[in-house]
């Protein structure tokens, strides 16, 4: 067996951890788990492909035969722009998307015929077109799929207004890393063709260094806090919602009357001369919730800006619960489970 480096053994444990968080992520609330196995089995992916380049390429080359490559180059645009709709789109991931995994398919063909061919046919090394012109083909039509993906993606964000929430901003800046990669992959495949010299395996291992410890960041980040990483990130409904609501919402948020735990339609009704039953009907068929969800939700954000703030060092969550205007730390406790994946201590452990 050929010798291995400390290089190679960091791309190996990278893989052992994709692994492990593919099936980690895999076993989230039924609420996260979608995004999440897209977003395991793009870490998972990604190592593969790393590991294609370091370690399956070295066995190959020592024992004079066609490397056996994991088929992932293809697989990883098609992940990252559905784990991108499952959390950004509001329509969510469609059947049509199950098109973007035909060239990952194409490509784990290409590769079982591949060895097909050279196990009947021939001895020693070999691929079916020399390997410089199959690396520039290969690698190139990989270029432009994921150009597309991300272009896709791209365009998804601007046509979509979001809440400026902690996951939004983290997945902007992920976006922006998507984009560098992008960029330094174009850059990388450029120098390759014009002057191989330049492109030394340490920079390459420096750059796939970076990636896999952005993504292995991920992908456990997503595991402590689903609520906040795996989660479909809030949409701004705001210009969408009929004036009838928006004054309703306005009446409640501006007067804060979501912060008295005896607060309800008939309180409501009153302060804008409507029936309770109109109140409701304006909730149900303009908002498409409910007027205690609705409520809820907006002392859920007041208590999550209390924790977000370190309020709980000076307050008991029962008291922060209470203050937000939930009647019962158990009404608090079960809502903020059911919205963020993670009850208030998980939470605040995710952001210490």
């Amino acid at each position: 067996m050929p010798e291995f480096n400390a290089f190679q053994l960091i791309i190996f444990l990278g893989l052992v951890n994709g692994l492990i968080l593919l099936l980690s992520l895999s076993s989230l609330p039924k609420k996260f788990r979608k995004p999440a196995k897209i977003l395991g089995w793009f870490i998972l992916g990604y190592t593969a492909y790393v590991s294609n380049w370091t370690i399956f390429a070295s066995i190959g080359f020592y024992h004079n035969v066609t490397p056996l490559w994991i088929p992932s180059l293809y697989f990883l645009p098609a992940l990252t722009y559905l784990f991108s709709k499952s959390i950004i789109s509001p329509e969510g991931i469609s059947k049509t998307d199950l098109f973007f995994f035909i060239p990952g398919i194409l490509d784990a063909a290409f590769q079982v015929a591949k060895w097909i061919w050279y196990l009947n046919f021939h001895e020693g090394y070999y691929f079916p077109l020399d390997d410089r012109t199959e690396f520039f083909i290969y690698e190139g039509i990989g270029l432009l799929f994921a150009t597309f993906c991300i272009c896709k993606i791209v365009l998804i964000i601007r046509r979509t207004s979001f809440k400026r929430n902690d996951a939004f901003r983290f997945y902007r800046y992920a976006l922006f890393f998507l984009l560098f990669v992008l960029f330094r992959w174009m850059t990388l495949y450029a120098m390759d063709y014009f002057n191989p010299a330049l492109l030394t395996f340490n920079l390459q291992f420096t750059f796939w260094l970076i990636d896999l410890v952005f993504f292995l960041f991920l992908g456990y980040r997503s595991l402590i806090a689903p609520g906040k990483y795996v989660s479909r990130i809030p949409i701004k409904k705001t210009s969408n919602i009929p004036d009838e609501a928006k004054s309703l919402i306005s009446v409640i948020k501006e007067e804060r009357l979501y912060l008295n735990p005896a607060f309800s339609r008939k309180h409501l009704g009153e302060k804008l001369g409507l029936p309770d039953t109109k109140i409701s009907g304006i909730i149900s068929n303009q908002l498409d919730t409910t007027f205690y969800e609705l409520v809820n939700e907006m002392r859920l954000g007041e208590a999550k800006s209390f924790l977000d703030e370190g309020l709980s060092s000076s307050l008991t969550l029962e008291a922060i619960a209470s203050q937000a205007g939930f009647k019962s730390k158990t009404t608090f406790y079960k809502f903020f489970k059911n919205k963020l994946g993670m009850n208030p201590s998980e939470y605040l452990r995710s952001i210490e």
